[in-house]
């Protein structure tokens, strides 16, 4: 079983990219149709060099400023952490855990391949369980096969190959006798 990747989440939604001079009353109207959405901005280069998001826009408007005509770059918040598409998601989350990044971009070698919202941590934290719990349950029934296979008497093949069904799939036999006796067939 393969542990899930960054590239496994839904990355290429939730945002935008703009250039740093792109101004709030150019973005206000993507905002206000989807307030949870990471405007993100990118320097000269065409790296991802901050992200704003409502509450950025909201603690300017806080502090006084006119915001219509204010470059993103004055209020974008730059702890940036970049992670490559094929990073474990396990890996990534540790990751973002230690360090608190304002973003998380996502890159598929030198292409940008998406954004890892704060909704695509949770469900990647949910994801990580389901996992988790998954490999344990395959390992505990790995476990428990390669112990009834040990047990199982070799003069018989017939009944070795009967009782393992009946190890995987349970023994049906009690259900078909009741359905039988109340009348079904």
């Amino acid at each position: 079983m393969q542990a899930p990747t960054i590239s496994d989440m839904s990355i290429t939604d939730e945002h935008v990219v703009v250039d740093p001079k792109t101004t709030v009353g150019m973005v206000s109207e993507r905002l206000s149709r989807s307030p949870d959405d990471a405007i993100l901005v990118k320097d000269k280069s065409g790296n991802i060099a901050g992200v704003v998001t409502s509450k950025d826009i909201f603690k300017a408007l806080g502090e006084g400023k006119s915001v219509v005509k204010l470059r993103l770059e004055k209020i974008m918040r730059t702890n940036v952490l970049t992670t490559e598409a094929n990073t474990p998601l396990a890996d990534a989350l540790t990751q973002i855990s230690k360090q608190g990044p304002d973003a998380i971009v996502i890159m598929d070698g030198p292409n940008f391949a998406g954004y890892f919202s704060p909704d695509d941590y949770r469900s990647a934290s949910r994801r990580i369980e389901a996992h988790q719990s998954m490999a344990s349950r395959l390992k505990q029934s790995k476990s428990a096969l390669t112990e009834a296979a040990s047990e199982v008497e070799e003069t018989d093949p017939d009944q070795e190959k009967l009782d393992l069904i009946n190890l995987l799939l349970g023994d049906n036999e009690e259900e078909e006798e009741d359905e039988i006796s109340s009348g079904l067939f």
